[in-house]
Formats: C-alpha cells, structure tokens, sequence
C-alpha cells in the first residue's frame, strides 16, 4: 500500500515542527535555510534523534547507510541545511516505517565492563620543553608481531605499522560509492596511537601549554553556554588544578572536539608547533591525524575484510554501537561511552575502537570521489585539496553497526564537535631513537 504525498508546503511545515520539538528550539526562530551543524549546533547524536523522530512523524524510513547515490548526495552536502532534510523527507515518501533491522540494538547494559590493558596515558603537566627532551618514544614490551612504544608526552601507547602495499576501500555489494573501487596503496610505515586520546590526556595537553587566547579555546572544544551540548562537556577548568576530567571520565575518549583541537593535541603530543593547528597550508608536519589511507590499513590490515575483525557480523562483545534510544536525555557521567583501554574494536594491530565507541578525525579533506582520482592511487596518498569538509571513520555508540565498517567514509566540517565523535594521533618513525629506525 502505497501513501498519498503531502503538499510540498505542509512537508516543510511538518518538519520545522519536528525540528523545533526534538531539538528544543522556537519554531519561529527556524527557517529552512537553517544550517544543521553551524547555526542549530546539532551533532551525529542530535541528527539520529532528528532521524528518528522524522520517522515516526511522516510514517517513513530514512536509510542509515545511504548507498543511493541520490541520497548520498544529500547527506554530504556542505553545509548541510534544513532544505536538505526537506528533500530527504520527500524522496522518502510512501517507503513506511519498519524496524531498523541493522542496529543490533545492544540492551542497556554500563559500558566499559569488559577486559581492559593497563591506562597508561598522562594527566598533570607536561614541564619538560622538546629542546630538553630526551628520545619522544621509549620501547614498550609486547606481545604483537608489531612493535610497541611510548610516546614521552602523553603516555599514549604507539603501535609501529609496518610499510606495505595494501587494499583501501570496498567493491562489496554493500560498499557507497564514496568507498569504490578498490584500490592499492604503498603505505610508509608510521606509528599510530594504540587507543582513542583521552580526557585525561587532553587535560594533560591544555594545562601544559599555559594561557591560550579564548579564540583558541572555542577552535578547539569551548562551546557557547546556549549550546545544549555543553552539559555533556566531560572535562573542567578549576582555579586550583586547572582543567580536569569530570569523575568518573578520566579513561573515556576525548569528544566535543573539532578537527583543529583533535590537530593542536597531535601537534603537541608530536612536540611539533601546535599553534599552527589549522593546517592550511598541507604541510608535511601540519597535522599528525592519520589520513584515510593510514587510519583504514591500520584498522583491518593490508587486505580487505569488512570490520577489525574479520567479516563476521557485530556483537555487543566486538565493539559498541547502536546504543541510542529514542527520546533518552543523557547527564555527562551517563554517556554510554567506553574506557580507551578496554579491549573493543580491536585491530589486527592491536588498536582498541578502530570499530565503534568514537567516530575519529583524519587528517584528509572528505571527497566522496576521491578514490576515482590518480591521487588516491599515489604512495602514501591522502586528498589535500580543501573541500571544507575532514574526513572521520570508525563508527560510534550512537549509529549502527553498519557505519562501523572499515572502508565507510564520511566527513564534517572541521568546527564541528560532537558527543561521538573524538580522535587518536599518528606519529613519524623518524622520531624513534636512531637505533629503532
């Protein structure tokens, strides 16, 4: 049975009435011309809630994983409007609602209760200037193939990928355009963080730099006091210790963190100049995120298979995701987020949330065609052509297990922050001690 179209005025109408319930703002104050991120501060959290609701008002089904090429289209566009959401609503007529079969909707169980390393990263300050460090790394004992060290500044866990030509992107029946074809790359080796950077770590790196201007400050994670996002902001600025992690977070992934803050930490955790955090220039050292290419090799390895693991389907056990439910209002302390050392989403490598918990930043500008283009094929490739848009991978707590693939690309602007969304670094194999090349 199909159902009959509404009039193009009351669909508008109807979605700004959705909009301004679900995400508590006036309906006079929304226009369509609204941008989404930008000026209604709304994150992948708000935007599933915004989803779901849309759902069950038009009695449609908006696809998680847009394969269409249409659809695609609209999700990636920049900036992101209320008239797109229009568009989206309307081509979605008729389709009815059914039940979101991939979300594995895991039960409400207190994440971060499953076996976790040893929390190695730093809070404090860091005192010590690069001039007058000694050796960034120290080797770490380890049982992987790869080797394992210890990056000085923040205490994070570094694991040594090795060179190799390897398999990027998707040609899977279910892979986005964005993801095809398949493709090799001759990758350097480089060293990646072992676990997302932590709000403990992230104290670490703001109280150790000294007294930053403001404008800095709201680059990188300070958001507007209207903004509703701010009480779930997990670390604080105290006259006596400086900033710290709320109790309770100090082992949770750093989130509300734009791709300038995610860059700065990299920066200084590399002990490079982590003023320069807007990488406008592409420098070689402008930014220490890892590139699509790094981030996706290091997530399931030289050859293809759909997630860290293997190619066998999610469960609560391999990683979290799908844990939002409709209309729940979270505090800061109750964020279904997990520890970065608790052993979810693991690597080949031995990298924990590669799949799920926090989306992470990378370094790249988001093209959806870009593995069309000679560059994406080059050595060591990554797209520096600016688009305004970063590229983030991995998936999260919030969506569903099917955008925790490993070849599933998206991107955002690089301001935005949101509650799923944090980052890790990648750090230079030059930087090891010479007798470590």
């Amino acid at each position: 049975m199909s159902f009959p179209a509404l009039p193009q005025i009351e669909i508008e109408q109807k979605l700004l009435a959705v909009v301004s319930e679900t995400l508590d703002i006036p309906l006079q104050k929304l226009s369509l011309d609204d941008r989404i991120i930008e000026d209604l501060r709304a994150d992948s959290l708000d935007l599933t809630e915004l989803m779901m609701s849309l759902e069950d008002a038009f009695q449609i089904t908006i696809p998680d994983d847009p394969s269409d090429p249409i659809h695609k289209e609209i999700f990636t566009r920049q900036p992101f409007r209320l008239s797109d959401l229009v568009e989206l609503v309307t081509l979605q007529m008729g389709t009815r609602a059914v039940p979101r079969a991939n979300w594995f909707r895991q039960p409400a169980t207190q994440p971060g209760m499953g076996q976790r390393v040893p929390f190695t990263q730093l809070d404090g300050i860091g005192k010590r200037s690069a001039l007058t460090e000694p050796d960034l790394f120290v080797p770490m004992d380890s049982t992987r193939p790869c080797t394992m060290w210890l990056r000085r500044t923040d205490g994070m866990r570094c694991i040594h990928i090795p060179a190799d030509t390897v398999l990027l992107g998707s040609d899977t029946p279910t892979a986005n355009p964005d993801e095809r074809p398949l493709h090799k790359v001759d990758l350097d080796s480089f060293l990646i963080d072992a676990e997302p950077v932590s709000t403990t770590a992230y104290c670490r790196f703001l109280n150790s730099i000294g007294q930053l201007p403001e404008s800095f400050l709201t680059d990188w994670f300070v958001l507007d006091p209207e903004d509703d996002r701010d009480e779930h902001m997990l670390i604080q600025h105290t006259s006596t210790y400086g900033w710290q992690p709320l109790l309770g977070t100090e082992t949770w992934p750093m989130i509300l963190v734009s791709w300038y803050g995610a860059n700065a930490y990299s920066l200084w955790a590399n002990n490079r100049l982590w003023s320069n955090y807007r990488d406008e220039a592409s420098d070689p050292e402008g930014s220490f995120l890892p590139t699509e290419a790094q981030w996706e090799y290091a997530a399931r390895g030289a050859t293809p298979r759909v997630y860290p693991w293997g190619d066998a389907a999610p469960t609560p056990e391999k990683l979290r995701a799908g844990l939002h439910r409709q209309k729940i209002n979270y505090e800061a302390q109750s964020l279904p987020l997990c520890p970065v050392n608790e052993a979810l989403g693991m690597s080949p490598f031995g990298l924990h949330h590669m799949a799920g918990n926090v989306w992470q930043w990378c370094r790249d500008w988001y093209n959806e065609s870009f593995y069309h283009h000679p560059e994406a094929t080059e050595p060591n490739a990554w797209n520096h052509q600016p688009t305004r848009v970063r590229s983030e991978r991995g998936g999260s707590w919030v969506g569903p297990n099917i955008l925790c693939r490993s070849s599933y690309r998206r991107g955002r602007p690089p301001i935005a922050r949101g509650r799923c969304l944090g980052f890790r670094c990648v750090s230079s194999v030059s930087d090891l001690p010479a007798a470590h090349p």
